[in-house]
């Protein structure tokens, strides 16, 4: 198994440098272009709800992106120390959207196979995104 954690300030300005990181990671994983895209979006907008909802957009707050690979797939695991979150408060969108934004868990649950909430932590949250390799899904 590769794991390789990467530590980020709760900023915007984080997700391109991340981006860059996990591509290749991705793709050496055995991913298409589209599917490294995809899977991209999917952990901007994991980490764009630690920075909005457990850290109110307040900058500074550490979060850790980890990524792990099996023979079967790759997980990210995406860690804040913020705010807990409410699992049972976490809703599903409405399509079409009522109002702006609302949209992120939906992208991460059809973009990923397996998506879980670990609350668990003392403090802070834990989002644990999976996708299969090509050819490894049960």
């Amino acid at each position: 198994m590769k794991n390789q954690t990467f530590k980020l300030d709760s900023c915007s300005e984080e997700l391109k440098p991340l981006r860059e990181n996990l591509r290749p990671l991705i793709t050496k994983a055995g991913f298409g272009e589209k599917d490294v895209e995809s899977l991209l979006i999917a952990i901007g907008e994991a980490v764009t709800n630690a920075i909005r909802h457990s850290y109110q957009c307040e900058p500074g707050r550490e979060i850790q992106v980890t990524f792990e690979e099996t023979p079967e797939k790759i997980v990210f695991r995406v860690r804040d120390f913020g705010q807990k979150i409410k699992v049972c408060d976490v809703k599903e969108p409405t399509l079409p959207p009522v109002k702006g934004g609302g949209l992120g868990i939906y992208f991460m649950k059809t973009i990923m196979d397996e998506l879980e909430y670990n609350t668990a932590h003392a403090q802070g949250n834990e989002l644990i995104m999976a996708k299969y390799k090509p050819g490894k899904k049960p």
